[in-house]
């Protein structure tokens, strides 16, 4: 995975090679809030410092999907090991980590990949 930094944005490039030896190139932008990171990022990272209740993590998706309608991944830190994600415009859910040594906005990054990997054509 790489990339390069222009203010708070990111760009990123994550390559995913198949058991069969194809590649898949996937490039987003990724945006670390608070910041004034671009609004059409299409990774959202935001760490929250105290863990709050489920239905506060909710409203706080709803707020960063009306901010950036165009992500097709969110990540709510609520800790090293514990996040609200959601994936386009499905419901958010649970995120748990055992690996910790990747951090989230590394991890939001994959999932990027993983999505668009999964509905690219092949």
């Amino acid at each position: 995975m790489g990339g390069s930094a222009r203010r708070d944005v990111l760009s990123v490039t994550v390559l995913i090679r198949s058991g069969d030896g194809r590649v898949t190139v996937d490039e987003h932008t990724r945006t670390e809030l608070p910041g004034s990171g671009l609004a059409s990022a299409d990774v959202v990272v935001v760490a929250e410092d105290t863990a709050p209740c489920w239905a506060r993590l909710v409203d706080r998706d709803r707020e960063l999907a009306s901010a950036h309608p165009g992500a097709l991944v969110t990540v709510i830190a609520c800790g090293p090991d514990l996040a609200l994600v959601r994936l386009g415009s499905s419901a958010p859910g649970s995120a748990r980590r055992t690996n910790t040594a990747a951090v989230w906005p590394v991890y939001a990054s994959i999932l990027h990949a993983l999505t668009v990997w999964e509905v690219a054509p092949r």
